[in-house]
């Protein structure tokens, strides 16, 4: 499935976003791509890895509310969520 700038999305819960949430497919903001240049390529909504066993295709939200993910460091105002746990609004 592919998802645009701006589009509204919600995201399922599951293991690495326990209670899901609902935001709006952007770039990830200049703070993050300058925290991970030069190990991260972030020039567009999507990105895609060579997972271990599969491609893996991952989308930059910013959350409409923020939200806690599995590591209970935040909540996060944005974060990468893997397509396959993303549905449009």
């Amino acid at each position: 499935m592919k998802f645009n700038d701006g589009d509204r999305v919600k995201v399922k819960p599951h293991v690495w976003w326990p209670n899901g949430g609902v935001g709006v497919v952007s770039l990830p903001p200049e703070y993050v791509k300058k925290a991970l240049s030069g190990e991260v390529e972030l020039s567009s909504t999507q990105r895609t890895i060579a997972g271990k066993d599969r491609i893996v295709t991952s989308v930059w939200i910013d959350f409409d509310e923020p939200a806690m993910d599995c590591s209970d460091d935040g909540p996060y105002l944005g974060g990468e969520v893997l397509l396959e746990y993303l549905e449009h609004v």
